[in-house]
């Protein structure tokens, strides 16, 4: 049976071991600054990096161990160790979350990340732990970057709309602290100070009963990619962890794409701009919503959540939107959602959701 309105019930997060973003700055500053010219260039970016403190598996950044360039198979088993327990974490505190649901009606698990890999992985743990059906359907959103939280969220919106009794649970795990860069490069420079670990944990379904309280309306998904934009930014394998291609130009893309994709979404669903009451904008650094504010026409203040989870988390990859989702769950009132995100590609997934409340 299919089913047309789809709840975003709840979502949980999980963050690892604080650091302030001026213990971070002497941290690279120490290894990095060599140079005067170095040193200024690190300066200028941790300063313009909008972040206070981010969170990172990585519990002793002075530790001999993490000095020279860790290898890849390192910090990918440091992935596993950690993902397994943060993922739990989070799916534990989403079940508290939803009272009284029960988990053994979860049909469908959807985990996403681009920091790791490994079979079995976290999902595997997950449904062992928890105790979840033996016979959940898994699914794996694998090194997509940023965007993928609005995949996965689509993904679980297609599910539940051709079967009206499914439950969809979706785990993001992005440890992107795992893969920091030795080297100065000023790309790796910026990645370095911008980019966090978070876990976020989210319930999908066709049923308003599932939760109570506020819920996102999960309507409409659109995705595009800007043209000649690959080499800006990328996420490969290297020898020392994954390697962040991340031009200084990703920004100015955003700015001229965002709004031809804001106008194609909106004319699908015949609304406009004075339609939207709440901005979910990935925060995937200062630049990216100043951009963003500039191409659609609209103040800092209605990015206050963007900017709110930028400087308290960071960018954590594709788990970042769900932490900004998390928070606009929480707040008052009621209304119209647009969401975006970015990634490699340079590809942008948006959505056009509802805030409601049980009166809905």
């Amino acid at each position: 049976m299919r089913s047309s309105n789809i709840y975003l019930h709840k979502i949980a997060t999980a963050v690892s071991e604080p650091f302030s973003q001026d213990f971070a700055l002497d941290f690279w500053l120490n290894y990095q600054g060599d140079t005067e010219v170095k040193r200024n260039f690190i300066k200028r970016v941790y300063a313009g990096s909008a972040i206070n403190k981010r969170h990172s598996v990585i519990k002793d950044w002075q530790n001999e161990k993490i000095k020279p360039n860790l290898k890849t198979k390192e910090r990918n088993d440091l992935f596993l160790k950690e993902s397994n327990r943060l993922s739990l974490e989070a799916t534990r505190d989403l079940l508290k979350k939803l009272g009284p649901f029960n988990k053994e009606r979860i049909t469908h698990l959807i985990t996403v990340s681009c920091t790791g890999f490994g079979a079995p992985g976290f999902d595997f743990n997950i449904i062992k732990e928890v105790r979840l059906s033996r016979s959940i359907e898994r699914y794996h959103l694998g090194f997509m970057g940023c965007y993928a939280a609005l995949s996965a969220l689509k993904m679980a919106r297609n599910i539940c709309q051709a079967n009206s009794v499914a439950k969809v649970l979706i785990v993001n795990v992005e440890l992107c602290s795992v893969h920091f860069q030795k080297s100065f490069d000023p790309e790796k420079v910026v990645a370095n100070a911008i980019f966090s670990d978070g876990v976020s944990a989210a319930l999908v379904s066709a049923d308003k009963s599932d939760s109570k309280g506020k819920k996102i309306l999960l309507n409409s998904f659109n995705s595009t990619y800007a043209d000649n934009s690959e080499d800006e930014m990328a996420w490969k394998i290297g020898d020392y962890g994954f390697d962040m291609k991340l031009s200084v130009y990703v920004p100015d893309i955003i700015k001229k794409n965002i709004l031809s994709i804001f106008e194609q979404l909106f004319e699908n669903l015949k609304i406009t701009k004075p339609d939207i009451d709440i901005w979910a904008i990935h925060p995937g650094g200062k630049t990216v919503l100043e951009k963003t504010e500039e191409a659609m026409g609209i103040s800092k203040d209605q990015l206050a959540i963007s900017y709110d989870v930028l400087r308290e988390y960071g960018n954590m990859s594709s788990t970042t939107i769900m932490f900004v989702l998390e928070k606009i769950l929480g707040q008052k009132g009621e209304g119209k959602i647009f969401s975006a995100a970015f990634g490699p590609g340079l590809t942008i997934e948006s959505g056009y959701f509802e805030l409601i409340g049980d009166s809905r």
